[in-house]
């Protein structure tokens, strides 16, 4: 099955997925939950990512990939449905925790898609993230529309409840082009092995998750503190970087094909510690929209490198346990980081995460130079899979 194929579906199930990060801080606020609560809601998201990754990755390498995108479609329209429903607590974190599992379904299944095509990865990842983020730029439109004609609370409802509705035209749209007969990986048994650098990218995604996402849960509380405006100028803020990388992903991905994936993971790293520091002095919502802005382009462009480097050389029949591995350390970044980030921020200042994050990112960006070599990983040519005296699979 072509990505191209998907890629309606992939569109039309993402409606909430740019404008979630806006609503729901806004929403949990109405309802008079903390900071620290809202950053619970994150871990909890990312703590379900974690469990599906353990069991999908084999799953999704033994059986339809067609399949997979459907479970993926069916859940996201269950979250959306539930996120409409939700008015406490409890039911917010088991919306959370299906959309988490939605979210790794639908990610995987794309990744090997696009692993079959043989095209560069990284444009390819760009293909797939300007797919979701131009049906988030249609679920910000939605969103606006509908906050127009009634209050927050029945506003929040309504916005899922179509979302929930188009979700289930999305998994629709994927059995009306499903192939006659499609080419499914073959059947495995033993265990994806790791190369040491390969372990060592591991770590790296894992150690970038943790400063991105202590942040991310922030930044819109940190916004209507800073400068005590009204979620329609923070809409803004986010609407800025949301059209550029929705436009440009694939050519942001196409950067580290260019330019060497070391060269561009360091840089983008350096670029974004920068610009996270710049972030504290923004004297205006303007200056430091253009700032937000800018450090999303650095990361964008940071993580299609980082992920084509890791997956470069892997078989399709494996792709699915193979980066389904791996997509391990950025749920275990996206547990740790924002509990750090509630944390740091009630004890030390709204400020204080952003220069955490600062430090954080440019440590980083000298394991980069010390662990990835001049020439990247190396290609690997591989016919076919091949166990070692153990009976594990190496790639």
């Amino acid at each position: 099955m072509k990505y191209e194929k998907v890629a309606l579906s992939i569109i039309l199930v993402s409606l909430p997925c740019l404008v979630f990060d806006f609503l729901l801080p806004a929403y949990t606020t109405e309802l008079g939950y903390t900071v620290f609560q809202l950053s619970i809601l994150y871990s909890v998201y990312s703590f379900s990512e974690l469990v599906m990754r353990l069991l999908i990755g084999k799953i999704s390498d033994r059986y339809s990939r067609f399949l997979v995108l459907c479970c993926a479609m069916l859940l996201y329209g269950i979250a959306y449905f539930l996120f409409s429903q939700a008015r406490g607590l409890g039911y917010l974190l088991a919306a959370r925790m299906v959309q988490g599992a939605a979210g790794i379904l639908l990610t995987i299944s794309a990744v090997s898609l696009i692993t079959a095509e043989k095209t560069s990865f990284a444009k390819g990842l760009g293909r797939y993230g300007g797919n979701r983020q131009l049906g988030g730029i249609i679920g910000i439109g939605l969103t606006f529309y509908v906050l127009k004609r009634t209050d927050f609370l029945e506003g929040w409802s309504q916005i899922f409840l179509i979302s929930s509705a188009f979700a289930v035209v999305s998994l629709i749209l994927l059995f009306i082009k499903k192939p006659s007969h499609a080419s499914e990986p073959a059947s495995r048994t033993g265990k994806v092995v790791y190369t040491p650098l390969e372990q060592k990218i591991w770590m790296l995604n894992l150690l970038y998750c943790i400063p991105v996402r202590l942040v991310g849960v922030l930044v819109i509380p940190y916004m209507m503190e800073a400068y005590h405006t009204d979620m329609q100028a923070i809409g803004f803020v986010f609407m800025l970087p949301v059209i550029l990388t929705a436009f440009l992903s694939p050519r942001i991905g196409q950067i580290g094909d260019k330019l060497g994936y070391k060269k561009t993971i360091f840089s983008a790293t350096l670029i974004a510690a920068a610009f996270m520091v710049l972030l504290v002095f923004s004297p205006n919502l303007q200056i430091f929209a253009i700032v937000w802005t800018l450090y999303q382009i650095a990361l964008t462009a940071q993580d299609y490198s980082l992920d084509a480097l890791f997956v470069q050389g892997v078989p399709e029949q494996v792709m699915g346990d193979f980066y389904g591995k791996y997509m391990l350390s950025t749920s275990l970044g996206g547990i740790i980081g924002p509990f750090i980030g509630g944390s740091v921020s009630l004890l030390a200042g709204g400020k204080a995460p952003y220069f955490l994050c600062a430090v954080f990112l440019t440590a980083i960006s000298i394991l980069v130079w010390k662990l990835i070599p001049a020439g990247g990983k190396s290609e690997r040519n591989v016919p076919g899979l091949t166990e070692n005296q153990d009976g594990d699979i190496v790639i």
